[in-house]
């Protein structure tokens, strides 16, 4: 039997890949050369400068997460072992339908229409 007065802790979080890692190392630095861009914009210099980088780095960037994966499949082991599986949940987004959600639904309706108007030119 558990005990209740025990909290659940969190499950270990998954390593960062190798690009995240650069990008974490890199960021600040991009971000203070390139002023007034957008988050989106930095991320995308990040990357094409971890694209440029030369196979050896990229080789140090991959064992870096190849060392944080070893260690998180040992404290997810650990957690499982006390806890049970981990639940795959993501976190819903409050306020109902998201914009993503809307288009899927657009689409949907637009393809009834057509399909609505293809069957009733068929009736003719």
């Amino acid at each position: 039997m558990t005990d209740n007065n025990t909290k659940k802790e969190a499950p270990p979080k998954r390593p960062q890949c190798a690009f995240f890692i650069y990008k974490q190392e890199v960021y600040q630095q991009v971000k203070d050369a390139n002023p007034g861009k957008k988050m989106t914009d930095i991320t995308k210099i990040i990357s094409e400068q971890y694209k440029q980088l030369p196979k050896d780095k990229i080789d140090q960037y991959e064992q870096k997460y190849k060392d944080s994966k070893a260690i998180f499949e040992k404290e997810k082991k650990t957690y499982e072992d006390k806890y049970g599986k981990i639940k795959n949940e993501r976190k819903k987004k409050k306020g109902g339908d998201t914009q993503a959600t809307k288009k899927t639904q657009n689409k949907k309706q637009k393809k009834q229409e057509s399909e609505d108007d293809e069957s009733s030119e068929d009736d003719d």
